[in-house]
């Protein structure tokens, strides 16, 4: 059904999902998408004490944390929650379209995004570099091994013990000594730094400098996936948005200068 188009989403406009306390997918997608989408937040609360219940429940009632957007004119989902793909595992069937007043929407899952993302580098062996606590780690590993990954290796960043949350808890600095240390594990295809709530980007972006094999983030593969999702081409393949003039980086040091500030004494 054709509709006008909003004048501040002119080229889409996207419902993004993330977990109430996580403090970087709206950050990180805002500097990733391009110009003209309207990106909306829902924060998706679970007051469950465990976080594999959390979870668990971020991603089995989509239509529940949908529904306080009402009629807004949505092009597209975005899950922002890998944790809970983790921990449901592989017979989970994810919703791939919500229904909606103007017709499906399309539903963006950062995991899926990221094993698209794999596809489209063709990448076969894999190393992890995870925020999580140990358990979600193994249940991330049995993900991708599942899914036909060979997980080469997998690289534990100290989790901020200190801290409210001990993935929202994760800095830069620690997430590129992470993957610093991910590129040096052995030969791999591609690195992943994982988790929607770990400060990722910024890492992503100097450590993709000094190093010839592609760095994958949650967010990164989502706002991709996204993009390919409201038919917006002008940089189809992944690896363009990993390229050093891919937008998203000029936009990233403009708006969080202290953070890059930080990352050139690392």
């Amino acid at each position: 059904m054709e509709r006008d188009r909003p004048d501040l989403g002119a080229r889409g406009v996207v419902a993004l999902l993330t977990p109430a306390e996580n403090p970087t997918a709206e950050p990180e997608l805002s500097l990733l998408m391009p110009p003209d989408v309207n990106l909306l937040t829902a924060r998706m609360y679970a007051p469950a004490s465990e976080m594999s219940a959390r979870l668990k429940a971020y991603e089995t009632r989509l239509e529940e944390w949908l529904a306080p957007f009402g009629d807004a004119p949505l092009d597209a989902v975005a899950f922002a929650c890998t944790g809970s793909t983790y921990l449901l595992g592989p017979s989970r069937r994810r919703p791939e379209a919500l229904e909606r007043r103007h017709g499906p929407c399309p539903v963006v899952c950062a995991a899926d995004a990221l094993k698209d993302g794999l596809q489209s580098l063709r990448a076969q062996r894999i190393t992890l570099v995870s925020p999580y606590p140990s358990a979600l780690t193994e249940a991330a590993q049995d993900h991708w091994r599942g899914a036909g990954y060979d997980v080469a290796a997998v690289i534990q960043s100290p989790l901020a013990h200190g801290a409210a949350h001990p993935i929202y808890g994760q800095t830069a600095a620690t997430l590129l000594t992470g993957l610093r240390q991910g590129l040096k594990a052995g030969v791999a295809d591609a690195v992943i730094v994982m988790g929607t709530g770990a400060p990722s980007l910024a890492a992503l972006a100097v450590a993709s400098e000094e190093t010839d094999i592609p760095i994958l983030s949650s967010n990164l593969a989502t706002a991709w996936s996204v993009a390919h999702q409201l038919g917006l081409e002008e940089r189809p393949l992944i690896t363009e948005w990993l390229a050093p003039d891919a937008p998203w980086r000029e936009r990233l040091w403009s708006r969080f200068p202290a953070v890059r500030a930080r990352l050139k004494s690392t």
